[in-house]
Formats: C-alpha cells, sequence, structure tokens
C-alpha cells in the first residue's frame, strides 16, 4: 500500500555494497591477527564457545562479521570495531514451518503466498534496540525477485524489489533513534516496540509494535508526528467490508490489505487496498467511501 508513503532512500544492496576485506577462519593465523581482541571477547560473551568460526572483515574494517553455527542454523554476527554488536543474521533455508505462526499466517495471507512465487531463502535479522524481523526472499518466473519484510505481528511491513536483500534498515546495522523522534514515541505510543526505522526526503518512517498492532509512525522533515497507519487486515470492521462491497470500485474485490490511518490533522479513515485494481478505497467512520489512486 503506497498511500501517503513518500518514496525511500538511501537504499543500500548490503551484499553488492560491501567490501570484503578478508574471509578467514577462527584458526587461521591471519584471521587471528585481524580481528580485534576486543570483538573476539564480545563474541566469546554474547555467543560463548560454538565452535568453527569464519570471519568477514565488512566496510573497510568498520565491522566484524563471525559466521558459525548455532541450534543448527548458520548465523552471522555484526561487530563494530569496537567491540559492539550491531546485528546477527539467522538463515532459516527455505523452511517456512521454523517460522513463529504470526508471520507464516502473515506470508500466506499476502498474494506472494498463493500467485506461485517461491521461497528462496528466510533469514531472521537481530539488531540492537530494535525488534526481530524476517526477511523472506521470493522469486517467480518473469517477475523481479523481491525481499518481503515481516514482523513477530506476522505484518508485511517492507517490500523490495530486485532480490539480493538489502534495504536501509531491515538488514543492515542501525543507529539510535533521533531524540526528538524516540522522545514523541515514548510520549504518544508508550512501550512500544521499534521494528525499524527509514530516513525519506520528506521526513521519517518508524515500523513499531504497540498494544499488540503493527503501526507505522510517520514524521516530518521537521520531527514532527505526520500521521500513524495501523495493520488491521485480520481484524477489519464489518461496516468497511460493507461499504467497499457496496462501492462501485470494490464490489465483487478482494481486500488486499486494509490501515487504520490517523493523521495529525484529526481526521481518520480506514485505507483499503483492492486486489488487482489501480485504485484504493478511503473508508470513512460513518461509512463514505472515497476513491483515491493507488501510488
Amino acid at each position: 500500500m503506497e498511500f501517503y508513503k513518500w518514496i525511500r532512500a538511501g537504499v543500500v544492496c548490503l551484499l553488492g555494497g560491501l567490501v570484503f576485506v578478508s574471509c578467514d577462519d577462527d584458526d587461521s593465523d591471519d584471521g587471528a591477527q585481524r580481528v580485534p581482541d576486543v570483538v573476539r571477547a564480545a563474541f566469546a560473551e554474547r555467543y560463548g564457545d560454538v565452535g568453527y568460526v569464519e570471519w568477514d572483515v565488512e566496510r573497510g574494517g568498520s565491522y566484524y562479521v563471525a559466521e558459525f553455527y548455532a541450534s543448527g542454523r548458520e548465523h552471522s554476527a555484526w561487530y563494530t570495531a569496537g567491540g559492539t554488536w550491531a546485528m546477527t543474521e539467522v538463515d532459516y533455508g527455505i523452511n517456512l514451518t521454523a517460522l513463529p505462526e504470526a508471520v507464516q499466517a502473515g506470508y500466506a495471507a499476502t498474494s506472494y503466498g498463493v500467485d506461485g512465487w517461491i521461497v528462496d531463502d528466510i533469514d531472521e535479522i537481530q539488531r540492537p534496540g530494535y525488534d526481530t524481523v524476517y526477511r523472506i526472499e521470493v522469486e517467480k518466473a518473469g517477475q523481479p525477485d523481491c525481499d518481503l519484510y515481516f514482523d513477530l505481528n506476522g505484518t508485511l511491513y517492507d517490500t523490495t524489489s530486485g532480490g539480493g536483500g538489502g534495504i536501509a534498515g531491515g538488514d543492515q546495522p542501525q543507529g539510535s533513534l533521533p531524540q526528538s523522534v524516540d522522545s514523541l514515541l515514548d510520549a504518544k505510543y508508550p512501550g512500544a516496540v521499534v521494528v525499524d526505522f527509514d530516513s525519506e526526503p520528506n521526513g521519517f518512517e518508524l515500523d513499531i509494535r504497540h498494544d499488540g498492532k503493527s503501526k507505522e509512525v510517520h514524521f516530518g522533515s521537521d520531527y514532527r508526528w505526520a500521521y500513524t497507519s495501523t495493520d488491521c487486515l485480520a481484524d477489519i470492521p464489518a461496516f468497511v467490508r460493507d461499504a467497499v462491497q457496496a462501492s462501485a470500485a470494490g464490489a465483487g474485490k478482494r481486500i488486499d490489505d486494509c490501515d487504520y490511518v490517523e493523521m495529525a490533522s484529526g481526521e481518520v479513515f480506514y485505507l483499503v487496498d483492492l486486489d488487482n485494481s489501480d485504485r484504493d478505497l478511503m473508508v470513512y467512520p460513518d461509512g463514505t467511501v472515497t476513491e483515491v489512486a493507488d501510488r
């Protein structure tokens, strides 16, 4: 759903943009010389003795990446040169059934789960200060590969085409939130868990889980709150479904997505994305329906 969604900026292909300086195993003299003791100590404190570890040096020495097996899965743990843990990716192969049930259900509810797409790879992404997310890479003959990002509620909060992983946020180490955004988040959504944070040309987008729901909180370039959209595909109100089916644009069509939108101006409505349609529907609390372009 693209309504009110600013064009994402700063897209980084992590696999293509990384500078691979070395690829040495833990038993190599060269590897032992390149990985700082503080990094090794931080890794050992977090993961203990996991046996064989292979170290990569990324981004000209900015990050040291430990690749190892734990609990039967391949892990890649990222550390700064100073020994601060930045991110861990856990490889699930193509095993959808190993994912949390909510994520499995969320994927199945998307068009990618029912329209001939094939799962090519699955990763769990852990970052300090952010909620765990899952990236499902899918492919389909004649279509660009896609990376789908799900939060623990099973909400698809980001999609990137082209495959190969790598968006500005979901699968690269993240910094802390700007203080003004962090303060507003605490005031407006206390107890929220941050899933992702992206800078955009006209402002900022924060993906959170709050009160058991997945929300996108948008800010202008001045850090002021602009609007929030709350995913409600799993519990669309009956009056919204009725209004959609009674409309000329929505009659007989399947609802592909639905968000409850709260604007800073005080305006509220449900934004409905229709399957195979170039029109979205804004459904207001009184049942009024307005068509808008699917942008």
